[in-house]
């Protein structure tokens, strides 16, 4: 016959096709904690911005994007 493999996906077709609730779950717990620290990165950012009157660390277009997607 023929040589079909149907075992369970590996690598990166693992997570990127998969509809296991865990590894969906753990897929999950990653992108929070990755968007946690973009986050407190943005809020330093924005801090330090506002630190000092007249202090410019980053373009104003980008300082009112970033408060956006900070919030």
């Amino acid at each position: 016959m023929g040589d079909h493999h149907h075992g369970p996906a590996k690598g990166l077709s693992r997570w990127l096709y998969t509809t296991n609730h865990k590894d969906i779950g753990t897929m999950y717990l990653w992108f929070s904690f990755a968007m946690f620290l973009l986050g407190g990165a943005f809020a330093m950012i924005i801090r330090a911005e506002l630190f000092q009157p007249g202090m410019q660390l980053v373009e104003p277009g980008f300082f009112n994007q970033m408060t956006t997607l900070h919030g």
